[in-house]
């Protein structure tokens, strides 16, 4: 039997959303149409489109208008980061300094090597002890000059929230307000954060928020960037004039209504999600092995994603043993999946670089269930011991 604890890698597809996608392809089966002619079937894929649109809004505090499909969180960040970040510095010169948080997914952290390639200034922020942004009310100071912020909600990797309210509010202050963008761009990626937390693109006040559906239960190759009618944005996909101009392609009307699905059956479940993924992260604290500890408060984290520091760095071979045991979990982004290397994000932490490689990372969703936590639990000692037992070795080789 296998024991999936890897949701945050991707999530299965929930049941509402495959068949939101299957009722889609079977209507455009029977009545072909793209979503951009004007004969009957195009304009009746142009219905079930901004239909999924308006829904996919809905359940983010969206407007409809503000939605643009993408492929994935990956395509929304590159083009709500460098996007916005060139838009604010053609209508500004001054603004040539993008600020990243030091917890950012490579999603967001490439967008920003991109930017520095292109003559930005990039400002990654610290990181406390607990992978927890720090934030210098200095920042506010250089608020002129910033062209784009972005800072994840949640980090993928360690599961810690990140104060993505604090940083609007600092870079706000003085007046620079959203509504004429006299002010940086603020960008959030929300892909980790939706299935528990309220996330409600009004009320956030950021200017763009990116979100992937493979991680909430939407098939693989879905996404979406909400993004502020008025906010300039700078685009390198165009074409068609496709999603405002902004990401040419004919649209996958099949994908956006099982997007849609999926929001709709997570915003529902959200709180009930919660209490249940609190239940099973509590379940597994309480019973962790000598020398395993979270490596993120309880407090301070979001609950579907326990990162623990184990005493071992050979990652790989705790992996293997959990995997033969049929226990599925990562070292940290599934991006990075089957690669030894120390952690950036825990190296920021202050963690040493046996101790940013001596990391297991395990994510609960939906299915997840107590007898899957058991499972982690009862092969969690022979794996750990499997990496110390390669530790001796390579100790011993050293000392040849």
């Amino acid at each position: 039997m296998t024991h999936y604890l890897d949701h945050a890698a991707t999530a299965p597809i929930l049941p509402e959303a495959l068949e939101a996608w299957a009722r889609a392809q079977r209507d455009l089966a029977a009545s072909p149409g793209n979503p951009a002619s004007l004969h009957s079937g195009g304009r009746r894929a142009k219905r079930a489109l901004e239909d999924a649109r308006e829904r996919i809004g809905a359940a983010l505090g969206a407007e409809r208008h503000e939605v643009v499909l993408t492929s994935g969180a990956t395509e929304a960040d590159a083009l709500g980061v460098v996007g916005a970040a060139r838009a604010a510095r053609e209508r500004d010169p001054r603004r040539r300094t993008v600020v990243v948080s030091g917890a950012e997914h490579d999603a967001v952290g490439e967008q920003a090597r991109v930017l520095s390639r292109d003559g930005f200034d990039v400002m990654r922020l610290d990181l406390d002890r607990d992978g927890v942004s720090v934030l210098d009310p200095a920042l506010a100071g250089l608020a002129p000059t910033i062209a784009c912020a972005s800072m994840t909600l949640v980090c993928a990797e360690t599961g810690a929230r990140q104060p993505v309210g604090d940083l609007v509010s600092l870079l706000r202050a003085g007046g620079a307000g959203a509504a004429d963008h006299s002010g940086p761009a603020i960008h959030t990626d929300a892909a980790q954060a939706i299935a528990l937390d309220d996330v409600d693109f009004a009320r956030l006040g950021v200017d763009a928020l990116s979100v992937g559906g493979h991680k909430i239960g939407a098939p693989v190759g879905t996404g979406a960037l909400l993004v502020r009618r008025s906010l300039p944005v700078t685009t390198d996909r165009p074409g068609g004039g496709h999603e405002r101009g902004l990401r040419s392609g004919t649209p996958d009307v099949a994908g956006a209504c099982a997007l849609a699905a999926a929001l709709e059956t997570v915003v529902a479940r959200r709180d009930r999600a919660r209490a249940r993924a609190e239940g099973l992260r509590d379940r597994l604290l309480a019973s962790l092995p000598d020398g395993v500890v979270a490596t993120v408060p309880a407090d301070r984290s979001l609950a579907s994603i326990i990162h623990l520091t184990v005493p071992t760095s050979r990652p790989e071979a705790v992996l293997m043993s959990m995997d033969m045991a049929g226990v599925l979990v990562s070292v940290g982004s599934a991006c990075h999946a089957g690669v030894a290397r120390p952690s950036r994000i825990l190296m920021r932490m202050g963690r040493t670089q046996d101790e940013a490689l001596g990391v297991l990372r395990v994510s609960t969703g939906f299915d997840t269930t107590r007898a899957d936590i058991d499972a982690l639990l009862a092969a969690l000692p022979a794996a750990i011991e499997a990496g110390l037992r390669l530790d001796g070795r390579g100790r011993e080789a050293a000392g040849a």
